[in-house]
């Protein structure tokens, strides 16, 4: 596949694109996104394991607990289960930075019709540049949560101060007005909108900075700084290839992994629902069954969903960062690789004969 230079790359264009390229990418995409993710997923497993060995004593010996007395006993034992849930929080997150980084790679190898070896691509998303894009997307989701619990409290603390006669009364017998309820559920639902739409906002003008970061060479706030440079003046145009090319995934994601998921789960829910349906009470046994049956399931969704969303993903972005400096008319991109791809040679972005004269850049392989 040869990366096209069109007057317009419309949401069709990336779409046929992004899954035109699976077939380019695959051989290597798919063993390095599952050798990133199994540790982050092993580790969740695990954790799920330890969460029924909590669960398990408190079903068996519903007595042994003892809450009127020592209403802390609930959460005895919650320590190691916080702490690996932050261990699987961070190796996950390391995990799908570095396959961001190698897909990118990848994904402009194959735009400029090059077929790299697995080492030129290791080579090139390993080291400076996974932590550059891991510290990247750690910067943008800070900047996403804050932002938006900023909007929160901006909107709902104002309106808690001017209703606090109302709030008092919700002690008295009458309780508030359904005024005041009615004006706390819309002022919720549209909080959360706001919010919503400035971290959709945030990751739109910061949609390309994983490419920028891996194909330039700069750090994560460079690569961020030319995102926005790159986005300025576009944004609708990305947000709805964006939410179009992410919709489509997400769909498909849910057609392929709905049957895998039903079919480990189920297991668990039959002995359940057997058990419930007789009119009695669900056993131990049957509970935890249920339990494990959840853990298997969701650690192969997690596995399948983040393999094949990582793999399209990333190479979506690469198309729209490479769309998005053609149409800004840059050529610095390409011309001056920087010392990490150094030793990769310099390959022509789709040319072909009668073609106008396109950027000239390296390539990965």
């Amino acid at each position: 596949m040869t990366f096209k230079l069109r007057g317009k790359h419309g949401i069709g264009d990336f779409l046929n694109d992004t899954f035109s390229m699976v077939p380019k990418i695959w051989k290597g995409a798919l063993p390095v996104s599952a050798i990133s993710l199994l540790p982050g997923i092993a580790l969740f497993s695990a954790l799920l394991a330890l969460v029924t060995g909590w669960i398990k004593p408190i079903i068996e010996t519903s007595g042994a607990l003892d809450l009127k007395e020592d209403p802390s006993a609930i959460f005895r034992g919650l320590g190691p289960l916080a702490v690996l849930y932050a261990l699987v929080v961070v190796v996950l997150y390391f995990g799908q930075a570095f396959q961001k980084a190698f897909i990118v790679a990848q994904a402009s190898a194959a735009i400029d019709g090059r077929d790299p070896s697995l080492a030129e691509l290791l080579s090139a998303s390993f080291k400076k540049t996974w932590v550059r894009v891991t510290v990247q997307d750690a910067v943008v989701q800070a900047l996403k949560a804050s932002i938006a619990l900023a909007i929160i409290g901006f909107l709902f603390f104002p309106f808690l101060v001017g209703k606090l006669g109302d709030l008092v009364r919700m002690k008295g017998s009458g309780g508030p007005d359904v005024g005041f309820i009615l004006s706390l559920i819309l002022l919720y639902l549209g909080s959360i909108l706001i919010a919503a739409a400035a971290a959709w906002w945030i990751g739109v003008m910061a949609a390309v900075s994983a490419p920028a970061t891996v194909l330039e060479g700069g750090n994560s706030f460079a690569g961020i700084g030319r995102s926005l440079d790159l986005v300025r003046g576009k944004g609708w145009k990305v947000f709805g290839s964006m939410f179009v090319v992410s919709l489509v995934i997400s769909f498909g994601l849910g057609i392929v992994t709905g049957p895998i998921t039903f079919a480990l789960i189920i297991p668990g829910y039959v002995s359940l629902l057997k058990e419930s349906l007789s009119g009695g009470t669900p056993s131990p046994e049957s509970i935890i069954s249920m339990l494990s049956s959840m853990s298997w399931g969701l650690g192969v969704t997690m596995l399948i969903s983040g393999v094949v969303k990582g793999c399209l993903w990333p190479s979506f972005l690469t198309l729209l960062y490479r769309d998005l400096c053609i149409r800004a008319g840059e050529r610095e991109a390409w011309e001056d690789p920087s010392p990490r791809l150094a030793t990769i040679e310099e390959m022509p972005i789709g040319h072909s004969s009668g073609s106008p004269d396109l950027p000239q850049g390296p390539s990965l392989g």
